[in-house]
């Protein structure tokens, strides 16, 4: 989601964070480690009934629950029992799985494909997957051989009871572009539900805003810089305000490999098999759900600058979308996009 590269917070929020909690009862502030990567939580706590462990508490479980549906990472994980299942019968899943296995569909389909939950095979040829084999090229005989078995046209999805199977032997999924955002939109519920209704929510990048700080303005989020500037690295290229809205990046600029002074991206065009290698180095997009947010995010970035912007400017998505050029970077933006810009 990973596929995901970080979202950091603006240095201005920690400040305004600091600054503003006086007058309440204070910030609940959580961290921790899932799903490969961290988590945080900041919330603006004005009920002295919600305490920090037993909100800990809920949020371990219910991440550690969302690891053993959509881990690739793990033998015993619902994906990865599906993936090892050699048959083509209906295999049962999680409610939960459904929602964002029927959620990568539609946006499969949106996509024309160049969003796809069966990429899988050929992100474990790239050595991307969860065996991080090797970081050498495959020939395009092997890449041939995994598009043969990579196409979301090959798993079919039933409601009740909730169940899938493929049509293909051979299909595997991989919903990494697309759980890390359910996580979010998941824990920001358990916070609803829990009376809480100003926070922020980032999983490995991903993150989700209700309500205000403390001090009763918008939450700001930083977006990375992907190439270093004068020197410079990590720094901040857009700052946008999130109310009631998720944020995702996708980008090709910490997850890749060099080979023979090629660069190649974990990224993959599930329509060639190859990574993308169109200048777009780096793409954010902000929705309602941080899961609809992370898959875009991909979406976009598979589909290079120009399509992607026309993508997103026909159907009002507000993405931000980063292209390197000879060192600089080149900003495009749509509109739906400029709505979020922060004053600055």
């Amino acid at each position: 989601m990973n596929p995901s590269i970080n979202i950091r917070l603006a240095a201005t929020l920690t400040v305004a964070i600091v600054a503003g909690c006086s007058g309440n009862l204070g910030m609940l502030e959580l961290s921790g480690y899932t799903m490969g990567t961290s988590y945080s939580v900041k919330a603006v706590r004005s009920d002295a009934s919600i305490s920090l462990e037993p909100l800990s508490n809920r949020i371990s479980v219910r991440l550690e629950e969302l690891e053993n549906l959509f881990s690739t990472y793990r033998e015993t994980s619902e994906i990865s029992q599906f993936n090892a299942h050699a048959g083509n019968e209906w295999f049962e899943i999680h409610p939960a799985f459904l929602t964002v296995l029927t959620r990568g569909i539609d946006i499969s389909e949106f996509s024309d494909g160049a969003f796809d939950i069966t990429v899988g095979p050929l992100v474990e040829l790239w050595g991307f997957g969860a065996s991080n084999s090797i970081n050498m090229v495959p020939t395009q005989a092997e890449i041939d051989s995994m598009l043969k078995v990579t196409g979301f046209n090959y798993v079919e999805v039933q409601s009740s009871p909730p169940a899938i199977r493929r049509t293909q032997s051979g299909v595997k999924l991989d919903l990494s572009s697309i759980a890390k955002g359910f996580a979010v939109d998941e824990i920001s519920t358990l916070l609803d539900s829990s009376g809480l209704t100003s926070y922020m929510v980032e999983i490995g990048g991903e993150v989700r805003a209700r309500g205000m700080r403390a001090d009763g303005s918008n939450w700001l989020i930083g977006i990375e810089n992907p190439i270093s500037i004068n020197g410079l690295t990590d720094s901040i290229q857009d700052v946008v305000y999130l109310r009631d809205a998720a944020i995702a990046t996708s980008g090709d600029y910490r997850n890749y490999f060099e080979y023979e002074g090629n660069h190649y991206s974990h990224t993959l065009d599930p329509r060639t098999g190859w990574p993308v290698s169109h200048g777009l180095t780096s793409v954010s997009v902000i929705e309602r759900s941080a899961m609809n947010a992370d898959a875009l995010a991909t979406t976009l970035m598979v589909l290079g600058p120009e399509l992607g912007l026309q993508l997103a400017t026909r159907e009002n998505i507000a993405a931000l979308l980063i292209l390197r050029a000879d060192g600089e970077l080149k900003i495009l933006q749509s509109p739906a996009y400029k709505t979020y810009l922060a004053n600055r």
